[in-house]
C-alpha cells in the first residue's frame, strides 16, 4: 500500500527540512570562519611572542624563554640546550609552523634567530581546542534550539494555511444531499481554496444535473412500467372469473399473474435502490406470510421439474418493507428452483433466521465470493448477474446479513441473519 502525506505533514516536513539545511549550512560556515579565525589569531600569537623574545634577547643576552601558560619556548645557546631541543623541532627551518605534534601535545612552533643563537616558541593549541570545542557545543546547541522553535513557528504556520482547507472540509461535510443549488465559493476570499471550491461548486452543478436526470429517468419509468403491469393484472383478473375458463388455461393465466406479481415486486425494489429513499419508517411484517406466499409462487416451477418444497415455518415479526423482503425470498427461492434439476427444496424460518436450502448443482469455489457483486455472471449462470446482487442490496438496506454456503454438485445454502424485533412489538391488524 502506497503511503501518502497529508498536506500539514508535508508543510512541516518541507519547512523542517528548510531550517535543517539552512543550520546545516551556517553551521559549516561558522566551522570554517573559526577554523580560519583560529589560525589567524594563531599565527599574530605566536608571531608577537617570538618578536618579544628577539626583543628580550637583544636587552638581554641570558634571558630566558617565556613559561607563560600555554606558551613555551627554547634557546639554543650551548651543545646541553640543543640536546634538550625535541628532535621534532630540530629540522624545523625559520618560519611559522602549524601543527608539530610533540611527546607532550600539539603545537604551532615558530623558528627564528637572534645572530647565531636559534630560538623556538612554542604555543600550545589544547587550550585553542577546548575553545574551539566550546563554541561548537554553543553553536549546535544554538542550531537544535533554532530547530525546535522553526519546528515550533512552522506548526503555527502550517494551522494558518490549513486552517482555510479545513474549513472547505467542513462546509462540504456539512453540505445536505437533498439541498440544491449550495454554493461555496462566496465563502472563501482566499484565492487558492476558492479555486477549489469554485471547482467543486462546478462539480455540484454537474451532478445536480445528473441527479435530476435520474430522478426524471425513475419517475417516467416507475409510471412506464407500472401502468402495463397494472393492465395485465386486471386483464388477468378478468379472464380468470370466465365460467368457461378451461382448466390449462386458467394455469397458464395463474402463472401470468404470479409473473406479474413477480415483475412488480422487482420494479419496487429496482426503484427503490436507485432512488436512495429510506422507505419511509420501518414496517411491521410478518415474514411467515411472505415466505408462505413465495412458495406458492415457485410451487408451480418446482412441481414442473418434479422438485419437492419442504417449509418449515414459525410466527416471525421483522422490520422493514413488506415488498423488499418479498424481493429477497423470491429471488432466493427462484434461483433454488432454477439451479436444482432434481431432490428438495428446503426453506427453514424461525426467529432470528431465514434459511433457503437446495440440492442443485452447486457454486464453484471461485465464484463463490463474487455471486453479490453486480452483474457477476458464473460458468453456471443463466441470468444478467443482478438477481443476487439485489438480494445483497436490500439486506443491507433491511439490516439483514446474508450468507451463502455451497459444495459443486451437492447443493447451496442461503442463511439470512435476521434482527429480533422485541417481544414487546406486535403487528397491528391490517398489517403484513
Amino acid at each position: 500500500m502506497r503511503f501518502s502525506w497529508s498536506l500539514q505533514t508535508r508543510f512541516l516536513l518541507a519547512t523542517s527540512v528548510l531550517t535543517l539545511v539552512l543550520c546545516t549550512v551556517f553551521a559549516v560556515a561558522v566551522g570554517e570562519f573559526i577554523e580560519l579565525l583560529e589560525d589567524e589569531l594563531i599565527h599574530q600569537t605566536l608571531a608577537r611572542e617570538l618578536q618579544e623574545l628577539k626583543s628580550q634577547l637583544a636587552a638581554d643576552p641570558n634571558a630566558r624563554p617565556p613559561s607563560a601558560t600555554g606558551v613555551s619556548g627554547y634557546i639554543i645557546r650551548s651543545a646541553a640546550d640543543a640536546a634538550a631541543l625535541p628532535p621534532e623541532l630540530k629540522a624545523l627551518p625559520p618560519g611559522l609552523h602549524e601543527d608539530i605534534t610533540l611527546t607532550r601535545g600539539r603545537y604551532f612552533v615558530g623558528v627564528d634567530k637572534v645572530g647565531n643563537t636559534p630560538i623556538y616558541v612554542l604555543l600550545d593549541t589544547a587550550r585553542v581546542d577546548n575553545i574551539e570545542d566550546n563554541v561548537v557545543s554553543i553553536a549546535v546547541l544554538v542550531g537544535l534550539v533554532g530547530l525546535g522553535i522553526a519546528a515550533g513557528i512552522a506548526i503555527l504556520l502550517s494551522r494558518a494555511v490549513m486552517r482555510p482547507v479545513t474549513a472547505l472540509a467542513n462546509d462540504v461535510a456539512r453540505l445536505d444531499p437533498s439541498q440544491r443549488n449550495e454554493r461555496l465559493e462566496n465563502r472563501f476570499s482566499n484565492r487558492e481554496v476558492g479555486v477549489i471550491a469554485a471547482a467543486f461548486d462546478d462539480y455540484m452543478d454537474r451532478l445536480d444535473r445528473v441527479l435530476e436526470r435520474e430522478k426524471a429517468f425513475t419517475e417516467d419509468a416507475s409510471h412506464e412500467l407500472r401502468t402495463p403491469l397494472s393492465i395485465i393484472s386486471g386483464a388477468v383478473e378478468l379472464l380468470l372469473e370466465e365460467p368457461e375458463l378451461s382448466n390449462p388455461a386458467r394455469e397458464r393465466l395463474l402463472r401470468i399473474r404470479r409473473a406479474t406479481g413477480q415483475m412488480q415486486s422487482m420494479i419496487e425494489a429496482l426503484l427503490f435502490l436507485a432512488r436512495g429513499e429510506p422507505g419511509g419508517p420501518p414496517q411491521q411484517c410478518s415474514l411467515e406470510q411472505i415466505v408462505r406466499e413465495s412458495v406458492d409462487l415457485v410451487a408451480p416451477g418446482a412441481a414442473a421439474k418434479a422438485l419437492t418444497v419442504e417449509m418449515q415455518v414459525e410466527p416471525v415479526v421483522v422490520l422493514g418493507s413488506p415488498t423488499m423482503a418479498a424481493c429477497v425470498v423470491n429471488n432466493l427461492l427462484l434461483n433454488a428452483v432454477n439451479f436444482t434439476q432434481a431432490g428438495t427444496i428446503s426453506v427453514r424460518l424461525r426467529v432470528g433466521e431465514l434459511t433457503v436450502q437446495d440440492t442443485g448443482i452447486g457454486i464453484p469455489p471461485e465464484d463463490l465470493s463474487h455471486i453479490f457483486e453486480r452483474r457477476y455472471r458464473g460458468a453456471q449462470s443463466r441470468g444478467l448477474g443482478l438477481g443476487l446482487y439485489l438480494v445483497d442490496r436490500i439486506c443491507k438496506r433491511l439490516n439483514w446479513k446474508i450468507e451463502a454456503l455451497s459444495t459443486l454438485g451437492s447443493g447451496t445454502t442461503f442463511r439470512i441473519e435476521l434482527p429480533v424485533v422485541p417481544a414487546a412489538v406486535s403487528i397491528p391488524s391490517g398489517v403484513t
